[in-house]
């Protein structure tokens, strides 16, 4: 098992999510602004980084390191890693500590 898989399986138990719950991914949050980063564009002029109101709009990344490096082009907000789970008739958003 992945470090990644290890880390969404304790993950679900420290939230108390059941089996049932799906990981969709690793998400980029901006507390001040209460958004998520939707897209990151980059090429040699600069770059573009387009904010979401919710999660399901986010770009959702399968692995956490890559999440982080995202986050990192975000330099002008504090951004946060939040893992988003889809429980079927809504979507949980969880954060560690």
């Amino acid at each position: 098992m992945s470090l990644d898989k290890q880390r969404i399986t304790k993950i679900k138990e420290e939230l108390g999510l059941n089996n049932s719950a799906t990981f969709c991914g690793f998400v980029i949050y901006i507390p001040v602004n209460d958004e998520f980063i939707g897209q990151i564009q980059e090429n040699i002029f600069g770059k573009v980084i387009g904010y979401v109101p919710i999660p399901n709009y986010a770009i959702k990344f399968n692995r956490y390191v890559k999440a982080i490096k995202a986050a990192k082009k975000c330099d002008k907000y504090k951004t946060v890693i939040g893992f988003l789970f889809d429980l079927g008739e809504q979507h949980y958003l969880g954060f560690e500590k």
